[in-house]
């Protein structure tokens, strides 16, 4: 069974494009040493498109830094480690999404992917966790869906249109879900195994799911409740109140980052 739902995974990613590769490793440095500031720099500095799409956001609204940034390792020292690294995993992850051009279902879908992200890096840093691995385990917990779109963004679209089942269209066009996809591209991105189980399991967990599954399993629901939904959500989006400073920011951010990035 498990090597019949590998079969149909790669069948249907035959033609998956590559996760930016130094985007993967930075993320991969930090982890094994936060204070690696000169491997960091050394190894962004050696894809040089990434490097110019790191310095532009840099100095960016995005990023609200008050001091012109001017290399990598001033970028480092200015924004720290971990908030340089997620913002490398967001280019990463976008440079990815845009693969599938200008697509409804992809504007809809990256949204939704970094409002969660925003959602559980807040959540994480309230309950005195991880806030990078609750950020990246947001920002790729759809990663399945967005796989799959990339293949045929206009089929989602009509989906879309068509007020049609997603996960139902999934099975029938391309004879697997986002979930079993999202697992696959987990390891074969190299992306940390706990985040094959949140691509798995993160719309219905169990009691014995992992703390940083039920952490995005809920960030997934305020994203959807805040209007960051792929789908309509039944019953009206939560009300942004003049104290909802989460609401707020993550507005403010996905807001942000469509005006420099164009999604």
């Amino acid at each position: 069974m498990a090597s019949d739902r590998a079969l149909r995974v790669s069948a249907a990613l035959k033609n998956l494009p590559p996760f930016p590769q130094v985007a993967a490793k930075v993320a991969s440095l930090l982890a094994t040493d936060p204070t690696a500031f000169r491997k960091i720099a050394d190894t962004l500095q050696t894809d040089a498109a990434l490097s110019a799409e790191v310095l532009r956001l840099a100095n960016s609204p995005l990023m609200a830094v008050r001091y012109s940034v001017n290399s990598i390792v001033q970028a480092l020292g200015l924004l720290g480690a971990q908030r340089l690294t997620n913002l490398v995993m967001t280019l990463g992850l976008s440079k990815f999404a845009r693969c599938a051009g200008k697509s409804e279902a992809m504007r809809r879908l990256w949204r939704h992917n970094l409002a969660c992200a925003l959602a559980a890096r807040h959540l994480a840093e309230n309950e005195d966790g991880d806030s990078s691995e609750a950020y990246f385990a947001g920002l790729f917990h759809e990663v399945g869906r967005l796989a799959l779109l990339v293949q045929d963004p206009a089929r989602y679209d009509r989906a879309l249109a068509q007020h049609e089942d997603l996960d139902q269209m999934e099975r029938n066009h391309f004879d697997i879900d986002h979930h079993e996809a999202g697992a696959w591209v987990v390891e074969k991105w190299n992306l940390p195994r706990a985040f094959a189980e949140v691509a798995l399991t993160h719309h219905d967990p169990s009691p014995q799911s992992s703390r940083l599954t039920l952490l995005v399993h809920v960030s997934c629901q305020i994203a959807d409740q805040l209007g960051f939904s792929v789908l309509p959500v039944e019953g009206t989006p939560l009300e942004l109140g003049p104290t909802d400073e989460l609401g707020f920011s993550i507005a403010l951010a996905i807001n942000a980052w469509e005006c420099e990035y164009g999604f």
